[in-house]
């Protein structure tokens, strides 16, 4: 008896080879998968391990051991005789100057007096002294300093240090990131240098940014999904939004230099800067809201239409607000971009050094990335501490930033 032939055209006793073959080939490609898995992940770490590197060596550039041959009494205060220093600590340093009750109500009194007693002088919280942890210390812009010494090397040193300690001399672990470096405006002296100023500009700058690039991107991104036709005009004016979301900032820089600083004659102020970081972000606050009004579902439009209302009511009552955390996630993403942004800022003119606040649109101002730039660029080795603290500063506001547009994102999210 003939035996009969696959159709295949192989015998049919082959059939469980074929299976135990294609078991090894399937093993196989599992193996390659997880070895092309564990390769990609190689640089993942590898930055992962850089980024935290470096934050550790920012956060602790923000503390540092000095010795100190202090201008003024070289007394330190307990905290707790004043949990947040400011005046107090300010008439106990008097007091230790040698000065009477009554010099010192009438120094503090004083409005010029006491504006150059605090244009010269820092009240900060050190993490440790020569009379122990946590003193008040009223630090003077004369102070000499006769070592500075980074955290680990200082801790390293201490001994060393104690023992070579001169009669005028004092040891502070000094925190250059505290309370009071919020208060402090620019300065030229390392110790007296604070965020005031930049912060402030910052505020304004990108207060105008949200005022001026909301509205406008929000509003182009609504035409164009929800009134515009798709002719060719349509069509061009989107591919150039998507081009203009990848130009480098420093053209917008060069942009922001020629029509706002020179031809509309604002110079170097704060409302052309904010016009300039304003069109940097517009194509993302473009797309990402367009992105948003797409993602609602076409039926509720056509729920609206059914229950007599119009366009522009549907637009309004219906897509807007099933929109909006997709919205909002994009502008706070865009916003955080702007925030860090130094090149195009440099360009129009922003001031390195700015010692008071801006008090009108067209005033002049400096933001967190251009003064962390001019104390970066400093001779005196001690703004290294100063930048670093700083950095510190912003790396937490884009921190914040990115954790809010996250949250709204997750709390928010519609699944249709």
């Amino acid at each position: 008896m003939s035996r009969r032939p696959s159709t295949s055209g192989v015998p049919a006793r082959a059939g469980p080879l074929f299976a135990e073959d294609g078991f090894r080939r399937s093993a196989g490609r599992r193996r390659i998968g997880r070895l092309f898995a564990s390769l990609t992940m190689l640089p993942v770490l590898f930055a992962l391990a850089f980024v935290a590197v470096l934050l550790v060596d920012i956060v602790s550039d923000t503390v540092s051991w000095q010795v100190v041959r202090p201008a003024n009494s070289g007394e330190t205060f307990a905290w707790w005789r004043a949990p947040l220093g400011g005046q107090r600590i300010a008439r106990l340093e008097l007091a230790a100057q040698g000065l009477s009750d009554e010099e010192v109500r009438s120094t503090l009194g004083d409005s010029e007096q006491s504006r150059l007693f605090w244009a010269r002088n820092r009240v900060e919280l050190m993490l440790r002294t020569s009379d122990g942890p946590l003193r008040w210390v009223v630090t003077n812009a004369r102070d000499r300093r006769v070592e500075d010494l980074a955290l680990l090397e200082g801790m390293h040193r201490l001994d060393e240090l104690r023992r070579e300690l001169a009669a005028d001399e004092v040891i502070y672990l000094n925190p250059w990131l505290d309370w009071s470096f919020f208060g402090q405006n620019a300065s030229r002296t390392p110790v007296m240098a604070g965020l005031r100023t930049a912060l402030a500009g910052t505020i304004w700058v990108i207060g105008l940014v949200i005022l001026i690039a909301l509205p406008l991107g929000v509003g182009t991104a609504i035409y164009l999904e929800e009134y515009a036709s798709d002719n060719r005009l349509t069509r061009l004016i989107e591919v150039n939004i998507r081009n203009l979301a990848g130009v480098p900032s420093i053209v917008y820089g060069i942009l922001g230099l020629y029509v706002f600083v020179r031809l509309a004659k604002m110079g170097p102020s704060v409302l052309a800067a904010a016009l300039t970081l304003a069109l940097l972000i517009l194509p993302v606050v473009v797309i990402a809201s367009r992105e948003a009004i797409r993602s609602v579902p076409g039926s509720l439009r056509l729920a609206s239409y059914g229950l007599g209302a119009t366009k522009w009511q549907t637009v309004r009552r219906v897509v807007l607000p099933n929109a909006v955390p997709g919205i909002v996630t994009g502008v706070i993403l865009s916003v955080a971009r702007a925030i860090g942004e130094t090149a195009p800022l440099l360009l129009i003119g922003a001031a390195a050094f700015v010692p008071y606040l801006p008090d009108g649109l067209l005033s002049s101002y400096t933001v967190l990335p251009v003064q962390i730039y001019s104390w970066v660029s400093e001779n005196d080795a001690e703004f290294r501490h100063v930048a670093s603290a700083a950095i510190v500063v912003l790396l937490g506001v884009l921190v914040i930033l990115y954790a809010a547009a996250f949250y709204l994102r997750r709390r928010f999210e519609r699944t249709w």
